[in-house]
């Protein structure tokens, strides 16, 4: 919710401005944002936790793990 605040904010803010650094503020905590969804689908995959993957959905966790790192690069 915090992150599509600050992409409303920095759209019309760069409507009317040249603001280059919120551009990168925006890339910045996308990129984490999509590293935290890394670090908890890889907890996940390694259990031992209070939600884990039982080792007959290995496809559905090298599925997370894959789409993880795509949405890394995207």
């Amino acid at each position: 919710m915090t992150l599509m605040f600050f992409g409303i904010v920095a759209l019309v803010a760069c409507l009317g401005f040249r603001v280059t650094f919120l551009y990168t503020i925006y890339a910045v905590l996308g990129a984490l944002l999509s590293m935290l969804y890394l670090a908890i689908d890889i907890q996940l995959i390694m259990g031992g936790r209070r939600f884990e993957l039982s080792p007959e959905e290995y496809i559905f966790g090298a599925m997370q793990i894959f789409l993880d790192i795509l949405n890394i690069f995207l």
